[in-house]
């Protein structure tokens, strides 16, 4: 399934998180193509996910979201090889 984990870091400079993006990596195939969102293709819950990455951020000054994606996307602006990436992707779980 495909997910946005959103993030919004306030306690220190984002680049000071390395067990965040080490955890975040560790969920299955990524993509970080915006500052604050991951795109993760993985078998874990939202909730789950979420309890997996609330350690590593700095509890009551960071923020963090997660939401089950759909194949009802877009964008623009992305990077050579996106659409190709996301078109890749598993949304519903089945393989």
């Amino acid at each position: 399934m495909m997910y946005l984990i959103q993030l919004e870091l306030n306690a220190r400079p984002a680049d000071q998180y390395p067990e965040l993006e080490k955890a975040i990596k560790a969920l299955g195939n990524w993509s970080n193509r915006m500052r604050g969102s991951w795109l993760v293709e993985t078998r874990f819950t939202a909730a789950q996910i979420r309890d997996l990455l609330k350690p590593t951020i700095v509890s009551g000054q960071d923020r963090l979201f997660v939401a089950r994606m759909t194949t009802n996307w877009a964008g623009t602006g992305m990077g050579d090889g996106f659409q190709d990436w996301m078109n890749r992707r598993n949304f519903t779980g089945t393989k």
